[in-house]
């Protein structure tokens, strides 16, 4: 038996999100605000390079990895372009080592889906980490917070845990991760608290290595911002979670992320119209794309959009007619 990925740009909308997915995320959440209160009982494990470190010990198993936290400041940054890093897989590559794999399984919407995601190995003796998931982003006061919560599901229909590449993969449990962006004026805040059952056989060791390293991901979304600037995004309308065109996927392409292999630095969004509209989507001309992008409507039924670029503000706004609805269509963009 092989791992089954399917391909949700094929999807004809939207899935209903179920009342077992939605009670699990909505524990999720929960959990992660208890957490994350500043009354909680975390345990100040120190500062190092600007983020600050907290954890709290499982009492009842000493060889459990910690509940973690991380927090920083990402300078002169929105919580949406902040969240673009973190979001988008072809850019977790850059700040996250451990990330080996991950695609979406199922969108019930642009704001929540079902995922899969493999983490290499921490150690030659220990078998690399899979997870299947749901994550949930919720946007609030236009912006100026997100949240983006991830809890562990169940999805033997994609990826059983009885098939065979899982002999050389164990599956973690997620009970929370978390990601709190919030604006300060020019600036982002940044708090991300996990707690996660690695499951299996681990050394002590590597639990110790795990819990330093996992919440120092907020200095790596941040100096990946610093260095490369943010995926593009959709802009929303005041007090909107999502624009009137479904989109399925966003995909970007970067070779492995590192500079020697480094690809075309493609983004693509893959869509369904809903009939006439109007989007932009924000790209960095700072950074990513320095030099300006190069835009294209492509796919089976491009003629239903089109595309106009404002270089000097880093726009691409997008005018999709009445004919569009069920047309699939995507708009890709490429450095010039």
């Amino acid at each position: 038996m092989s791992i089954h990925i399917p391909d949700v740009t094929e999807q004809a909308d939207y899935l209903e999100l179920s009342a077992a997915h939605r009670e699990t995320l909505d524990k999720a959440l929960k959990q992660f605000q208890t957490e994350n209160d500043p009354a909680s009982n975390w345990e100040d494990a120190g500062e190092k390079e600007g983020v600050k470190l907290y954890r709290k010990t499982n009492p009842e198993n000493a060889y459990d990895v910690p509940t973690v936290k991380g927090e920083t400041i990402v300078e002169n940054a929105t919580p949406f372009q902040v969240f673009s890093v973190v979001q988008i897989p072809g850019f977790r590559k850059r700040w996250d080592g451990r990330f080996d794999f991950g695609e979406s399984l199922e969108r019930y919407g642009p704001q929540s889906f079902m995922f899969y995601s493999v983490m290499k190995s921490p150690s030659y003796f220990v078998w690399a980490r899979d997870i299947v998931g749901l994550q949930e982003n919720l946007i609030n006061n236009d912006g100026d917070e997100i949240i983006i919560v991830q809890t562990s599901t169940s999805a033997d229909q994609y990826v059983s845990e009885d098939a065979s590449y899982s002999k050389s993969r164990t599956r973690a449990t997620l009970e929370v991760s978390a990601w709190k962006l919030t604006k300060e004026g020019s600036n982002t805040k940044v708090e991300y608290v996990v707690k996660v059952h690695l499951n299996g056989s681990i050394p002590t060791s590597v639990v110790s290595m795990i819990a330093t390293e996992t919440p120092m991901c907020v200095g790596s979304v941040r100096d990946t911002f610093y260095t490369y600037g943010h995926a593009p995004h959709e802009i929303l309308a005041s007090g909107q979670q999502r624009n009137k065109t479904s989109m399925l996927h966003a995909k970007y392409e970067d070779g492995d992320g590192t500079d020697a292999t480094s690809g075309a630095k493609k983004w693509t969004g893959y869509y369904i119209g809903e009939g006439s509209d109007s989007f932009q989507i924000k790209y960095d001309n700072k950074r990513l794309y320095a030099s300006g992008v190069n835009v294209s409507i492509e796919g089976p039924d491009s003629s239903v959009a089109k595309a106009s670029d404002d270089a000097e503000a880093g726009l691409i706004t997008i005018e999709v007619t009445e004919e569009s609805k069920g047309k699939r269509f995507e708009i890709v963009l490429t450095p010039k």
